[in-house]
């Protein structure tokens, strides 16, 4: 499952949470810190590693 970083606009602090997309597409995330649901999804790099070669 994809973890998602977010940031919480009420207390300032960073968080992640590991979600299915069913999940992410629907439920409520809450700042584990202080509670707010006024949350929203950071913009973070990644990479993927696949056993193919391109």
């Amino acid at each position: 499952m994809p973890v998602y970083d977010y940031l919480c606009n009420d207390c300032h602090k960073e968080f992640e949470k590991v979600l299915s997309l069913n999940q992410h597409d629907h439920d409520q995330i809450r700042c584990p810190h202080c509670g707010s649901g006024n949350v929203e999804q950071e913009a973070k790099s990644f990479f993927a590693v696949t056993s193919k070669k391109s």
